[in-house]
């Protein structure tokens, strides 16, 4: 089944209305739905509902109609199909890798009531992230169904106008009927370009993407197609990697930002520190034996060999590695408060912002830069090859889920 705001038919497919099942209380009166309002107008007046996408409106009004919808829709499935084993909710920029998650639900009873996502918390609310997909058994749903009442439904609706979000709402209304969140691995809340590849997630079946834009959409199909027709219907994060990632990967690109991570700016908090940065570090040039002075002179430039003769002291870069404890707690104070506060990457500015009471829904980046000002990015190409060459060979995603499903799921 597939729902948006308004219900219509689209090339020989029926589009359920998200929003239907929502009191006209609220769906005609509520500030929420403003938005949801003008478009039933444009609709009925033919208009192209597309322009409305880009607006500074739909952003925000989305958001605020996201929330009335997860309940709705999880009854209103159940109700079409009440015979269905497994209710597999997805959005439309989250992809899915089917045939790794049907082998996981292989392992598990739909008359038992399990609700499986990735698990995040708003409050004391645990619930399953809405972009990443979720998945309500059979059993669950009649559970759900049991408490469907009108008085129930008034008191969830006058929750959800005061709420944050829909997932939290979904998950709150199957918390009394008694289904509790089972976390699993393998929902990823960010498209393949963000994905931060290493030992921990290497043998992990892939489940699911989020944010995925039209092309890496083409990508991954394309690469489950292929698998399939060589009789590979599993795969886990290291085949997506040599397929979908190695291959592009250089010493050096021009004019490219490759979303490393940012700099790891850290104390004597037990934190590690930037690897590939040089610390800076004062020294004092009489505490130096001669021959460590004589080894100092052949790296020196000419602004330390000022520094050693109208201070008697001299800065070098070092290595975070190198440092002894002692250092370290010296290179950390000689860092500004702009370095330590200052973020290089769009995801950690992002995730910084989201700390803040007060932060800002969009975050404007100028695209593109002039011939003074361009990117070129690069990846340690001997590291990479190193770091696969000790990777253990994965098991199979059977029999990885078998261990899994015994071990983690009651």
């Amino acid at each position: 089944m597939v729902f948006s705001d308004i219900e219509q038919d689209i090339g020989g497919h029926h589009i359920y209305g998200s929003l239907e099942e929502v009191s006209d209380k609220y769906k005609y009166s509520h500030r929420d739905f403003n938005f949801y309002r003008r478009l039933l107008d444009l609709f009925a007046k033919g208009q192209d509902l597309s322009l409305l996408a880009d607006t500074k409106q739909a952003t925000g009004n989305g958001w605020d109609l996201d929330e009335w919808k997860f309940v709705p829709i999880a009854h209103r499935v159940y109700v079409e199909q009440p015979d269905i084993k497994w209710y597999i909710f997805l959005q439309a920029d989250a992809y899915m890798g089917w045939s790794n998650l049907l082998e996981l639900l292989s392992k598990l009873n739909p008359d038992k009531p399990w609700y499986l996502g990735a698990t995040h918390f708003y409050g004391d609310v645990a619930f399953a992230h809405g972009g990443m997909g979720y998945i309500i058994s059979n059993g669950a749903m009649r559970m759900l169904d049991t408490i469907w009442t009108p008085q129930n439904i008034a008191r969830w609706e006058r929750r959800t106008a005061a709420g944050c979000c829909g997932d939290v709402e979904l998950a709150a209304v199957l918390q009394e009927a008694g289904v509790n969140i089972t976390g699993i691995p393998g929902l990823y809340g960010e498209s393949l370009s963000w994905f931060e590849w290493g030992e921990s997630k290497w043998c992990e079946p892939a489940l699911s993407w989020h944010h995925v834009k039209a092309h890496d959409m083409e990508l991954l199909w394309q690469f489950e197609t292929q698998r399939l027709a060589e009789n590979e219907t599993h795969y886990v994060y290291r085949d997506l990697f040599h397929k979908l990632v190695k291959s592009h990967l250089a010493s050096t690109r021009s004019d490219w930002d490759n979303l490393s991570r940012d700099r790891v700016y850290t104390g004597p908090s037990g934190l590690h520190g930037d690897e590939d940065r040089r610390y800076p570090l004062r020294s004092k040039w009489g505490e130096l034996s001669d021959e460590e002075k004589e080894e100092q002179r052949v790296e020196l430039n000419d602004e330390q060999k000022k520094d050693i003769e109208s201070y008697g002291t001299y800065t070098k870069g070092t290595r975070w590695d190198e440092l002894s404890d002692e250092e370290k707690e010296t290179a950390w104070r000689e860092l500004t408060e702009p370095e330590l506060e200052a973020h290089t990457s769009l995801r950690s500015c992002r995730a910084a912002c989201e700390l803040w009471e007060e932060y800002p829904v969009d975050v404007d980046v100028d695209v593109g830069a002039d011939a003074t000002n361009r990117t070129s990015s690069g990846w340690m190409e001997a590291r990479i090859d190193a770091f696969q060459g000790r990777m253990i060979e994965c098991e199979t995603v059977q029999d990885w889920m078998s261990h899994y499903a015994k071990k983690e799921l009651p």
